[in-house]
């Protein structure tokens, strides 16, 4: 995924799952992506459930 170079935050956490926070271009809201590198699909499902509820 490439998000702009400006009014981005991303975050790496140990496991080198991550998450970044920017601005809507169009909307007055704000957008979160997220994403995880855990074995399995199903490993990787339930590890990015948890980053979710962890942010």
């Amino acid at each position: 995924m490439n998000l702009p170079l400006s009014n981005v935050l991303k975050f790496w956490l140990q496991d080198a799952s991550w998450f970044a926070i920017r601005p809507s271009g169009t909307e007055p809201k704000v957008k979160f992506y997220f994403g995880v590198r855990q074995g399995t699909n199903r490993e990787s499902e339930e590890r990015l459930k948890e980053v979710k509820i962890s942010v």
